[in-house]
């Protein structure tokens, strides 16, 4: 008994000694841990297997400002005004924990009571203790807050990086920095280059007919990472059929890539070039009234005087047939003054409802006797009635000019030939070719089968003082009047060729209503003078001396002003018995705008019939005159005048 009872003794002792050492290396160890704990920069805590919370690190204490006395002890779901209370990580710990022995990377996006809505990164991991067989759950959290932020935006970023990429209307390549090849493509690529992205995969740029620097690629990107972009204008490309187009590029670093924009701008090309053959046009055309202005003082006079020379003459004289070719003369010029005045479109056409068939037939006779007999000529005309509102001399004269140069352009003989037929420009059209009203039209076309056109001399064709001939063969004006005749009469006019393949030139002439036809022309009165008092005010003087001649031979009184200033001195001192003003658009020191406007301040009733070189369209534009303008145009005949300064004072 008493060995047992010393044995138990020790054996007690023994337990409680290792007891002792147990507790010791627990606390030990559970210091070591807290230590390691307390080291680590994110939120730890570790929970014994009721959940309940056995240690937390100094960041939890900090980041979720909570006190240690209100943790240590507590169920997890308990901290914090049970901030910690959310069901899935009650899932989590309670269920799958137990089973597992883990979780990982499972985010919390949850409203904290102290710091408020975070994202947070939780491990979870089950850890059993050295020496008490116990086990405890250590939870790691990790803020990821801005991290999710900084994702979340980077790929909304990229998202929208991509639509733009997909739906962007430039081309756009991205290049290995390195060499240069292309590393993606966008559709919009297929469409102005006609390589699909797979097709440019792995190209560099002059291998998809992109050509911007002559130099290596590197000295390329070496500007890139300099400059930040790099702008090309007006780059022609050659697209996969071999089309050239032209383009707008530019380059911008994108990091590890280039991107290479491309934009089509062909049509803007095309826009300017039309602008600038436009103001080329108007510049000629300014020139050209200008000079027209002036010959038709000078041919007023010339018809003026032989008219009268005329009337005197008997009728088989050797002079009266001088006289004669002096007047056709004068009409001859009269003709070319109007071309002219066309061409720079300061006249309009005299216009009248015309079938454009029989206008073509009526002509035939003449072109046949211009084409040569190794040329066959031919007529291929609708059977559609197409009437146009056209000045028929005019259209004669454009056709004459197209058959003489296709004839000129068919040395070794060939076919001639003038169709017509109806033509419809609907909006689709406008838009495709850019250019048109919608509406009906009458198509006239002229083919040859000449030696053709290449692209370059069809830009120019319509320009004035260009030509293909020899030096004193052609003026190169003929094409240019036919492009001004066709513009006054609201139409278009387009030229098609190839070399060796011919030409073609397409007239589009507004139709109009078949009711027009029905209008019948104005009998022509008979010329009277009368006795009324008129102030002519006239610049040119021998322009003043034929007028003032032939008013005054048929019982008109004259009073005369050389110029704008003169003229309204002298309505002042004689506006009781003025009847009529007749006055030159174009007058020195007061020009007619002012002149009229001092006149109708002191008599608003004054009758004033313009005249000038341009037309009573240029009258009522520069003029700004309001309601209706009386106006005769120079060069007139004397019974024209007094036909009209009789018409105007008897209103």
């Amino acid at each position: 008994m008493l060995q047992r009872g010393i044995g138990e003794k020790l054996l007690d002792a023994i337990n409680r000694r290792g007891e002792m050492i147990m507790e010791k290396n627990l606390r030990q160890s559970l210091e070591f841990a807290e230590n390691i704990i307390n080291t680590v920069r994110e939120p730890l805590i570790a929970l014994d297997q009721d959940l309940r919370v056995v240690s937390a690190s100094r960041s939890f204490y900090k980041v979720f400002q909570v006190k240690p006395e209100e943790t240590v002890g507590q169920l997890i779901y308990d901290l914090g005004n049970k901030q910690w209370d959310i069901p899935r990580l009650r899932e989590l710990l309670e269920t799958i924990l137990p089973q597992k022995t883990s979780f990982d990377g499972y985010e919390v996006d949850h409203d904290f009571a102290a710091i408020g809505r975070r994202t947070m990164l939780l491990n979870a991991r089950q850890i059993e203790q050295a020496w008490g067989k116990e086990r405890i759950i250590l939870l790691a959290i990790e803020d990821i807050t801005e991290r999710r932020r900084a994702a979340d935006l980077l790929a909304d970023s990229e998202e929208r990086f991509r639509r733009l990429f997909e739906t962007a209307s430039d081309g756009i390549v991205l290049l290995e920095k390195k060499e240069g090849h292309v590393a993606h493509a966008n559709p919009a690529i297929k469409k102005i280059l006609g390589y699909s992205q797979a097709e440019c995969l792995g190209k560099k740029l002059h291998d998809i007919g992109v050509s911007i620097d002559t130099r290596d690629f590197s000295a390329t990107m070496q500007d890139l990472d300099r400059e930040g972009i790099l702008y090309y204008e007006d780059v022609p490309l050659k697209t996969r059929s071999g089309q050239e187009i032209y383009s707008d590029i530019y380059m911008v670093d994108r990091a590890k890539l280039a991107q290479c924009n491309i934009r089509d701008v062909s049509e803007r090309k095309k826009l300017q070039a039309q602008l600038l053959h436009s103001q080329k046009m108007e510049a000629i055309g300014t020139l050209a009234g200008g000079i027209a202005h002036d010959f038709n003082n000078i041919l007023n006079v010339i018809l003026g005087y032989g008219d009268m020379v005329m009337a005197t003459l008997v009728g088989d004289s050797r002079a009266r047939e001088n006289m004669s070719e002096v007047l056709v003369a004068a009409e001859r010029a009269t003709d070319l003054i109007k071309r002219l005045l066309v061409f720079s479109r300061k006249v309009v056409p005299e216009v009248t409802p015309v079938h454009i068939n029989e206008l073509i037939l009526k002509l035939q006779k003449m072109l046949i006797r211009i084409i040569r007999e190794d040329i066959e000529f031919k007529l291929d005309l609708t059977d559609t009635p197409m009437i146009v509102l056209v000045d028929t001399g005019q259209i004669e004269q454009v056709l004459i000019n197209l058959v003489s140069n296709a004839q000129d352009a068919m040395f070794e003989g060939g076919r001639l030939m003038i169709a017509t037929s109806l033509e419809e420009i609907d909006e689709e059209y406008v838009a495709a070719y850019g250019y048109g009203r919608p509406g009906e039209y009458a198509l006239i076309t002229v083919s040859d089968t000449g030696k053709g056109m290449d692209a370059e001399t069809q830009q120019k064709i319509f320009e004035p003082f260009f030509t293909t001939k020899e030096p004193g063969e052609g003026t190169g004006l003929g094409l240019a009047i036919s492009y001004g005749i066709i513009k006054q009469h609201n139409g278009y006019i387009k030229v098609y060729s190839e070399l060796g393949e011919g030409t073609v030139f397409k007239i589009y002439l507004p139709l109009c209503d078949e009711a027009v036809l029905d209008k019948k022309p104005e009998s022509t009165a008979p010329v009277m003078g009368g006795q009324e008092t008129i102030l002519l005010a006239e610049d040119d003087a021998a322009v003043m001396k034929l007028s003032r001649v032939v008013l005054e031979s048929f019982g008109y009184t004259i009073i005369t002003a050389e110029d704008g200033e003169e003229a309204i001195a002298k309505f002042l001192e004689n506006r009781d018995r003025i009847n009529l003003v007749l006055l030159d658009m174009v007058m020195p020191k007061k020009n007619s705008k002012e002149i009229c406007e001092a006149i109708r301040n002191v008599s608003p009733k004054m009758k004033i019939l313009f005249t000038s070189g341009y037309t009573m369209e240029s009258v009522t534009n520069k003029e700004m005159l309001a309601g209706d303008v009386d106006f005769i145009q120079k060069p007139c005949p004397p019974k024209n005048l007094l036909s009209k300064v009789r018409e105007v004072l008897d209103k």
